[in-house]
């Protein structure tokens, strides 16, 4: 353990000086240099296919809303989480396949869940509530439960989300006055078998800010956890094995906010910083940030009160090439890249499964919009003509160069 964790502080002090040797070797991400630079970018640039799924959809089987964008891909099998909790399941063609965790109070049934993931190597899925980690299989048995909360180093963090990689979970925790662990790794015995920390001098800073920029984000990518620690220029990997490494280096170069400022983080600052999901695949990292009127082409989005200026920007960052591009949204209310195979919405996933597919969906009724409002394909009206507004989702799969 006192390797690992001295390990990790030799990483911090070399990503912080911009200037070392180490930095050198780094895949650079040069945001600092994209900005001023961004354009429409076409789906065809990073992708060899699109497809649109139409969910199966019966008397019987009417989905809801979806749960926070919880949804993925892997194995063959989409999984999608209700706002009623409950986790469906479908194969490729979109066909039915299971219901798990209906809500309810038999023993099988959880109360509200704080996060979901799947187990890549068995595609079992795994529920995280306040006090327990659940894992069922794809047939809906219950397989483990691990009650994190017995673990008196858990007692009393805030933690609401977790990655499970090989035999362990990784827990992503609120860095505040009880805690300066990042991370935490739990076996399925609730026993901790490592830890991320915040370098003190980095502790100090971050933990009197009330500002979420400065709370650590995670992703997965195949069997490892990529984590930002705050706003930290590093995207750090941890492997099964938990070994700590520096998978990229962010140049925000002269955009980079005052951390002890916190003017420079309001909505309307012209100052960058990471924001949302981001998603990685063999080539490519997909990342959003804030740009506020540093963008050349601010987004348009509709909201309750009309349009207004999205002050953030999608982006793309091709780890083959090491170029890094800003993207211009193709239409107002549409986020993404230029759908230039069928005529379809613009496109940004909501996740990326381990075989390089990325992943969204869209509601039926908003499918048929499109197909009503655009140009699309003849395979993109057919679809849209086959269905009803209130028919299940349509799963978009992208399979990516």
């Amino acid at each position: 353990m006192k390797r690992i964790l001295f390990l990790l502080i030799v990483v911090f002090t070399t990503c912080q000086c911009s200037n070392s040797e180490k930095d050198k070797e780094l895949r650079v991400i040069d945001v600092e240099g994209g900005v001023g630079k961004g354009r429409l970018v076409k789906l065809s640039e990073i992708a060899e296919s699109i497809e649109y799924i139409p969910l199966e959809t019966n008397s019987e089987l009417m989905l809801g809303k979806i749960f926070y964008d919880r949804i993925f891909y892997e194995k063959g099998v989409f999984y999608l989480m209700e706002r009623d909790q409950s986790t469906i399941l479908f194969d490729k063609k979109g066909r039915y396949l299971n219901k798990i965790s209906k809500p309810g109070k038999g023993p099988r049934d959880v109360n509200m869940s704080l996060d979901v993931d799947v187990d890549l190597k068995t595609g079992n899925i795994i529920l995280m509530e306040r006090q327990k980690i659940i894992e069922y299989s794809t047939d809906g048995e219950l397989l483990k439960t691990v009650f994190f909360r017995e673990n008196p180093l858990l007692a009393e963090l805030h933690l609401n989300r977790f990655k499970k990689i090989g035999n362990n979970y990784f827990l992503l925790l609120h860095v505040n006055e009880k805690t300066r662990n990042s991370i935490m790794v739990m076996d399925t015995t609730t026993e901790i078998v490592s830890k991320v920390v915040y370098l003190q001098e980095d502790y100090e800073i971050f933990s009197g800010k009330p500002l979420q920029v400065t709370q650590p984000n995670f992703y997965k990518y195949k069997e490892s956890v990529r984590l930002i620690n705050g706003y930290s220029n590093c995207i750090l990997t941890i492997d099964e094995n938990h070994n700590i490494d520096t998978a990229y280096y962010l140049n925000f170069g002269k955009y980079r906010a005052d951390i002890n400022n916190p003017d420079q983080f309001t909505f309307k600052a012209p100052w960058l910083w990471s924001r949302f999901e981001i998603y990685e695949s063999d080539r490519f990292l997909l990342m959003t940030y804030h740009l506020g009127p540093l963008s050349e082409k601010p987004s348009r989005v509709i909201g309750r009160r009309g349009p207004y200026d999205y002050q953030h920007e999608h982006s793309v960052f091709d780890k083959k090439t090491g170029k890094f591009q800003f993207i211009h949204q193709p239409e107002i209310n549409q986020l993404g890249f230029v759908e230039d195979f069928e005529g379809g919405p613009a496109f940004w996933p909501k996740y990326v499964s381990s075989d390089g597919y990325l992943i969204t969906y869209m509601y039926a009724r908003e499918f048929k919009t499109h197909a009503e409002t655009h140009k699309v394909s003849d395979k993109f009206k057919k679809i849209a003509q086959s269905m009803n507004d209130t028919d299940n989702p349509v799963i978009v799969r992208v399979k990516l160069k």
